[in-house]
């Protein structure tokens, strides 16, 4: 039995003892490189054993479509499940390149970046997975709790297009996540600066909801 075989019957062995029945019938088809089910596997297990299956889909190799399907999905939702269940940030790593999700074209070969956080210290926060293209974005995240837990901080890098392992926009966010942190960060600005990014941030999205509801 190959090593991906053997993941494979392992990972359906434990569906077969702690899965429900329409999650075992996703799983089934998606371990064999069905992107549909991949989906639907990702929306119907519990959020607690979203991370522990990526894992597995990845030890087994399961089909790049497919795994990369059910990988996104549970990385925009439950990504915490996701990193306890890789355990170190080389495993994560390696699940990202196996993805090998597309990165626009439009990036250029050196991207800045921006990570907006509260509480954190500056290498706490340079330690992040999540960035961000846009800066009032970054903002509004450093200032949105900044009231609860202090210390909001928005810190800047320039990293390789390479360095980037996948790009979304879906929460319209342009979210740039990086499995390895940044060489060199520096703060960029200041609580006041980063209160108006925020406050840019909050229009451009009541906008964009108001134009929904019109819709």
């Amino acid at each position: 039995m190959s090593h991906e075989n053997f993941h494979k019957a392992m990972a359906m062995d434990w569906f077969e003892k702690h899965a429900y029945p329409h999650e075992l019938k996703d799983a089934r088809a998606a371990f064999d490189g069905d992107v549909e089910a991949a989906f639907s596997l990702s929306c119907a297990l519990e959020n607690h054993k979203r991370g522990a299956v990526a894992v597995a889909m990845w030890r087994a190799k399961v089909k790049r479509e497919a795994f990369r399907e059910y990988f996104s999905s549970v990385w925009e939702h439950d990504h915490r499940h996701v990193i306890d269940a890789a355990q170190t940030r080389r495993t994560l790593g390696y699940m990202f390149r196996y993805a090998a999700f597309p990165i626009p074209a439009e990036l250029p070969d050196v991207v800045k970046l921006w990570r907006g956080t509260s509480k954190l210290t500056i290498a706490e926060a340079r330690e992040g997975y999540s960035w961000t293209t846009d800066r009032d974005t970054a903002c509004w995240f450093a200032m949105r709790f900044a009231d609860t837990n202090g210390a909001p901080l928005v810190l800047t890098a320039e990293v390789a297009k390479s360095d980037i392992a996948l790009f979304t926009n879906a929460r319209e966010e342009s979210e740039a996540l990086l499995i390895r942190p940044p060489a060199a960060v520096k703060i960029d600005g200041d609580a006041t600066d980063w209160q108006d990014g925020y406050d840019r941030y909050e229009a451009k999205k009541n906008k964009r909801q108001s134009a929904l509801q019109a819709a």
